[in-house]
């Protein structure tokens, strides 16, 4: 807009500044719309930074009880991990238990004959079994690093298969099964598997292994004077103090994969203990008449003496287990205990060379009752080969498959992997090496994590403590025209409130099974502070852990300490009462997405920074109304001018021309 001239004025008139001075002026509003925006914005910082602070403390107490708590979360500990490491979950039992490593479980490998690198193989439908897996490799024919190749590809769930070049020209296959365990053999049954692999040398047929060892009367000889023994429907059956052997047809070589089962029982046969004979008063006789020089005498009443029994000697009753035997000619090579004993058949299994040293033999079996006062009896007796292989046997075996052997606190334990976690309730076991040593293994409460976790918590408390003092707080600069500042919060009686409420449930009692002995968190090493503590180091509310304190307390009265910090008080099976639960439960009332007592305030804000900003946005429209409307008021005027000069003109002229 061009300047304006204005008759009488000196200086032209800067409209365009003129208008914008103005506009300047009229939005002045809109500063203070602003600034009660960024009032808001702060406010609501502030809101959702306690949001946030008392969310992580609603989060942390929330998993001090319930399920999700720490108190029943353990840690396994071993005095050599190089040899064996454990693990414990919530259901394991503070113990602390020995564990020696015998062996460990091994996975079978076993390799080819070498082969011609170059030679082509035949093609052929393999079919083999590993424990209960039936397992196919379609091999379409190729060399031998081919057929390593497929078995990969088919059957890499069980087998690695690898190829090795012994010589410059030849190559052998290892083929190593994944899994360990006895049971975990490769077993080839089909008849073009067996052939492929006995022409690549990788199995061979060996004679497997048989015994006739069925109870029979003609096949057992008494030792010693024994008579009292029988066979009666396949039972042998002794009477105390009778021992009996059987001499196998063949000399048994001992040997990882024979097993001799038997079953035994005890039937209690205690002789009745003997009556106690009662004293006999034996009948008294007159001795008669006796004639003396002519005189008849009467004889009186004889004199006679109590009988008593004979004493006799109680022999003490023989117990004894080693109720089983192995022999070679005359010499026993090994006494067999068994436990357990009763009435009712059990079934026993020995691996021989668990009885024998592997490779050394044996020839007969001797059952043995030492005992006087039970009746030992005997069936299924047999001694099998469980290595499955049927006649066919690998012809290279570099690694024999085979189980581990731990004894866990004297108790032999055998399973078909190094890992275990079956055997002590809640705890896995890895076994890594045997040892000769026993290994200490310890159970107990993960106090770390837990400490942690109640530490964790009392941070945020602190936190939360921290933020409502610097929000709520009044500052002064203590003189005259200083000013005075406050928290942005300050005077909000919500979290005033809120902050009251806190500080009351972390000092309330709660119920335990200990009572008033166990009740608060200061007993248990939680508290503002130590006995005696200055009033400026406590005046915040702020909470500390004494550590050591908690935990000598924690080892004492594991159950109580949970129970304060969640308990079921009406036996519901639900958590109704503890520090952390109301905690929790009063947490939640603030912090609830749907309905929070802080959450409205931030939507409350929210609302007041929207209102501002239509505030802002309505005045930014009523400043271009302005403006416009001031531009052309200006414009108006600028042309009433013109025409007045111009009219102002016009009258000169025609003033000029008469």
């Amino acid at each position: 807009m061009p300047e304006i001239n204005i008759p009488g004025i000196p200086n032209n008139i800067d409209v365009n500044g003129l208008i914008e001075k103005l506009v300047r002026v009229e939005g002045r509003k809109i500063v203070r719309f602003e600034a009660a925006k960024d009032l808001l914005n702060s406010e609501k910082s502030a809101w959702i930074a306690l949001n946030n602070k008392i969310s992580d403390l609603h989060k942390a107490s929330a998993e001090l009880y319930g399920f999700r708590s720490p108190f029943e979360d353990k840690i396994a500990s071993t005095s050599d991990d190089s040899i064996l490491s454990a693990s414990a979950d919530r259901i394991a039992q503070p113990s602390n238990s020995t564990v020696k490593i015998e062996q460990i479980a091994l996975n079978e490998r076993i390799l080819s004959d070498p082969i011609d690198s170059k030679f082509i193989l035949n093609s052929v439908s393999l079919r083999m079994n590993i424990g209960d897996e039936e397992i196919e490799v379609d091999f379409s024919g190729g060399r031998l690093s081919d057929l390593a190749d497929e078995i990969n590809r088919q059957a890499g769930d069980y087998f690695t298969a690898k190829v090795t070049k012994d010589t410059e020209k030849t190559s052998v296959l290892i083929l190593e099964v994944d899994r360990t365990g006895e049971k975990n053999k490769i077993l080839v049954e089909d008849n073009a598997s067996i052939d492929f692999f006995k022409d690549i040398g990788l199995f061979e047929e060996r004679t497997g292994f048989e015994l006739d060892t069925e109870l029979q009367p003609v096949k057992l000889t008494p030792l010693g004077e024994s008579t009292g023994y029988e066979v009666r429907d396949g039972i042998l059956i002794l009477e105390p103090e009778n021992s009996v052997q059987m001499v196998f047809e063949k000399t048994v070589q001992a040997d990882p994969d024979l097993i001799l089962n038997i079953k035994i029982r005890a039937i209690d046969i205690g002789l009745d203990k003997q009556q106690e004979a009662p004293v006999t008063w034996p009948g008294l006789k007159n001795i008669g008449k006796v004639t003396v020089r002519d005189i008849e005498i009467e004889g009186g009443n004889a004199i006679s003496k109590i009988a008593y029994p004979e004493e006799t000697v109680v022999k003490q009753p023989v117990i004894d287990d080693a109720v089983l035997a192995t022999g070679k000619g005359d010499e026993i090579t090994s006494k067999i205990k068994v436990d357990g004993l009763s009435e009712v058949f059990q079934v026993y299994s020995f691996n021989l060379t668990e009885l024998i040293a592997e490779g050394e033999q044996l020839d007969r079996v001797l059952f043995i009752n030492n005992n006087t006062e039970k009746r030992i009896e005997y069936t299924d007796f047999s001694i099998e080969d469980r290595s499955g292989r049927k006649g066919l046997y690998p012809k290279h075996q570099v690694r024999e498959a085979r189980d581990a052997v731990v004894y866990i606190d004297d108790v032999k334990v055998i399973r078909d992997s190094n890992q275990i976690d079956d055997s002590i309730k809640g705890v896995k076991l890895e076994l890594k090496k045997e040892s000769e040593i026993e290994i200490d293994l310890i159970i107990d409460r993960d106090y770390e994590k837990i400490t942690g976790k109640i530490i964790g918590m009392i941070s945020l408390y602190n936190e939360v403590l921290e933020l409502i003092n610097d929000q709520t707080g009044v500052v002064s600069g203590g003189g005259l025209g200083e000013e005075t500042g406050s928290g942005m919060l300050s005077g909000d009686i919500t979290i005033m409130g809120l902050k009251n409420k806190i500080q009351q449930i972390v000092m309330d009692p709660y119920p335990t099974d200990k009572g008033r002995e166990l009740a608060m968190l200061v007993q248990i090493g939680i508290s503002m502070g130590a006995y005696g503590s200055e009033w400026s180091d406590i005046r915040g509310g702020f909470l500390q852990v004494d550590e050591d304190k908690f935990i000598e307390a924690f080892k004492n009265f594991p159950v109580a300490i949970k129970q304060l910090f969640g308990s079921d008080n009406n036996n519901d099976i639900v958590i109704d009462n503890g520090v952390a639960f109301v905690l929790d439960k009063t947490l939640k009332g603030y912090t609830n997405a749907q309905n929070g007592i802080i959450t409205n305030r931030i939507k409350n804000t929210d609302a007041g920074i929207k209102q501002q900003d239509k505030k802002i946005d309505d005045w930014n429209e009523h400043l271009e109304d302005y403006k416009t409307r001031l531009e052309r008021d200006f414009t108006v005027m600028q042309q009433a001018l013109y025409n007045m000069e111009a009219s102002k003109k016009s009258i000169e002229n025609f003033t000029n021309q008469k």
